[in-house]
């Protein structure tokens, strides 16, 4: 398997750490609100090289993090040392408990990802039964309860000669480590030039790059509601230090992958590295995994601090169904940015019925895997996840004379990767009952208050799955067309 390595900066060849088995962190989601479909995009991502590795034979341990406090807000959604905990502040607005907030979205987490045929971390499906108390049972990891571990890990740094402490905070020292920037290549100097507002809530921080171990709950976290005793004082832990415990916490000093997104590079993925070495004496990560963003028509980053970040439920009632969302998704290599639109999603789901489409011309009944392909759909997997290479195969394969049933095995078995649930889609007897049922009724709504314009998409958008709608003077007839 190749991938691109962020530190090596090209495409390397993966080699575990240990022979045959493959140790994946992921950067999970910080719960205080529903994920929208930038954060989505890198689960699908991830997603599609987990089931990629297991298919390539690999044994895949897998963990993924799910942020529930310590994580502060900022213009640029990094997280800075003293702006607000997201949490904690979505606590106070809807006035109820930290960990109410954070169970809730959980459970938003879990329901976006089954829609979406994401795996749990630990490659189970994720079924209706699971819920929020569930989840470390699935490969999930809770801040919260890493808190132990989180002191310890600092205290080992501390006994390194890393930090230091204030009267507001304990600080990782970026001075004591001489390629700290070694992501960015930036020159620590650089970081003098606009000081970040945190050097001037705490006037004993000694450089702006410096970042927060432990906060206290001192000054304008008095009344900070989640908080724990420490050797450095009641408080919270910072945010980069969590992923850094809960990562070694359960692989041990040395794993292979960490995956994220490309905003974590320059601050997140940068200081926990900080954080390893400071604490064992060397990095702890192998390979570094990152996804490009997903960005609007202005070429900027789609985030839910800039407004406007559609959430999967949105996307469904504009009428969609959420494969059209995983399908765009990987069908564009993970280190390209997709410009997000309408019109892009609309091109991600005709694709999609019509490899449905295809599928039910073939019939039901499988036959054999075909050897040439299933090597080349690895070759494809292992060229740094070349997805587009393997829908090309796909439709290769489609046009073949191999056998109906052959090609349709061959399919269902390419699909173990793509997730798109497709032997499911090919077994439906027909659509119209429930997906085109429920549109009809949208258009009957739109027709009587006579919003033509919107009656008119749906038309279309119902004329794209396969069915032609008819107004007629008793109302709307449908009628499948014929294929």
């Amino acid at each position: 398997m190749k991938l691109y390595s962020t530190l090596d900066r090209g495409v390397v060849d993966i080699i575990p750490n240990k022979e045959g088995e493959v140790s994946i962190y992921s950067c999970g989601p910080t719960v205080y609100f529903r994920m929208h479909i930038g954060n989505i995009r890198a689960y699908v991502n991830w997603d599609i090289l987990h089931r990629a590795l297991v298919y390539l034979g690999y044994d895949v341990k897998r963990i993924m993090n799910m942020t529930d406090v310590g994580h502060m807000t900022s213009k640029d959604d990094f997280g800075d040392d003293f702006g607000e905990d997201k949490v904690d502040k979505q606590a106070q607005k809807e006035g109820i408990q930290p960990l109410d907030i954070a169970n809730k979205y959980i459970e938003t987490v879990l329901e976006d990802f089954r829609n979406l045929n994401i795996l749990a971390p630990n490659g189970s499906e994720i079924t209706s039964e699971i819920i929020y108390m569930d989840v470390n049972k699935y490969g999930w990891t809770r801040a919260t309860e890493y808190i132990e571990e989180m002191i310890e890990m600092i205290k080992k740094m501390e006994k390194n000669g890393y930090t230091y402490e204030t009267k507001q905070a304990l600080y990782f020292d970026v001075s004591k480590l001489k390629d700290y920037t070694i992501f960015t290549g930036q020159d620590l100097s650089e970081k003098e030039v606009g000081v970040r507002e945190e050097v001037g809530v705490d006037s004993d921080k000694r450089n702006p790059a410096d970042f927060v171990l432990w906060m206290k709950r001192v000054g304008k976290y008095k009344e900070h509601i989640m908080n724990w005793e420490s050797p450095w004082g009641n408080g919270f832990p910072g945010w980069h230090i969590e992923c850094s415990t809960m990562s070694t916490a359960i692989f041990g000093e040395y794993f292979d992958i960490h995956t994220g997104g490309v905003d974590h590079i320059p601050v997140h993925h940068t200081n926990e590295r900080a954080q390893n070495i400071g604490a064992y004496g060397h990095p702890s990560v192998k390979y570094w995994i990152h996804n490009e963003w997903l960005v609007n028509k202005e070429d900027l980053k789609i985030s839910k601090s800039r407004g406007g970040a559609d959430t999967l439920p949105e996307i469904v009632q504009l009428g969609f169904n959420p494969m059209d969302l995983r399908y765009l998704f990987m069908s564009i290599n993970y280190r390209t940015r997709i410009s997000f639109s309408k019109e892009a999603l609309e091109g991600a789901r005709n694709a999609r019925l019509a490899l449905i489409r295809r599928l039910k011309e073939l019939g039901k009944e499988e036959g054999n895997v075909i050897e040439k392909y299933k090597e080349d759909f690895k070759k494809e997997l292992e060229n740094n996840l070349n997805i587009s290479g393997v829908l090309a195969l796909v439709n290769d394969l489609l046009k073949s004379d191999y056998p109906k049933e052959d090609i349709l095995a061959t399919v269902y078995d390419i699909d173990r990767v793509l997730g798109l649930d497709l032997e499911s889609e090919n077994n439906k007897e027909d659509e119209s009952t429930d997906e085109i049922k429920d549109l009809l009724e949208i258009r009957q709504e739109a027709r009587k208050k006579k919003d033509f314009k919107e009656s008119d998409r749906l038309r279309d958008l119902i004329y794209e799955k396969g069915y032609r709608v008819l107004d007629t003077s008793t109302g709307q007839e449908v009628k499948k067309i014929d294929e």
